[in-house]
Parts: structure tokens; sequence; C-alpha cells
């Protein structure tokens, strides 16, 4: 059985959403670099999905930064 600490694992894609001291919020994407993807996964297939994976996922996250930004734009202006 693994535990937490016999893992190896990587962050290849984050999201984050914050509120600073004064009530901003924004948000955050991150992660592993595309063109770091060759270097880090030295297995070509492997390689090829990580970067399907990070790229496709980065679209799908921008979506929802424009969503959540209008959604914060809207409830800032009906108030």
């Amino acid at each position: 059985m693994n535990t937490k600490d016999d893992r190896i694992e990587a962050t290849l894609l984050t999201f984050k959403v914050a509120l600073d001291t004064k009530g901003n919020i924004w948000t955050d994407i991150g992660g592993l670099p595309v063109k770091e993807i060759k270097h880090v996964f030295k297995n070509r297939e492997d390689a090829h999905v990580i970067e399907i994976l990070i790229r496709e996922g980065t679209i799908k996250l921008k979506n929802l930064h424009r969503y959540l930004e209008d959604e914060v734009t809207a409830i800032h202006y009906v108030e």
C-alpha cells in the first residue's frame, strides 16, 4: 500500500480563486509550463498526453476565469 509519503506527484495545472485584504477577488491559473513538459516527461507518449491535458485544461480554466470575472462585474454593477 502506498502512503502519501511514498507517492511521487507533480502539480500539472492549478486554478486559484483568492480574496485579498482589500476585498478584491482574483484568479490565478498556473502549473507546469508547456515548454517544460518534454524535460520532465521523457516518454514521448506520456509527454504528449500531459501536453494535451495542460493545454485543454488551461482553455477551460480561462473560460472559468472569464465567467467568474463577469459574475463579479455584474454583482458590482447591480450594487
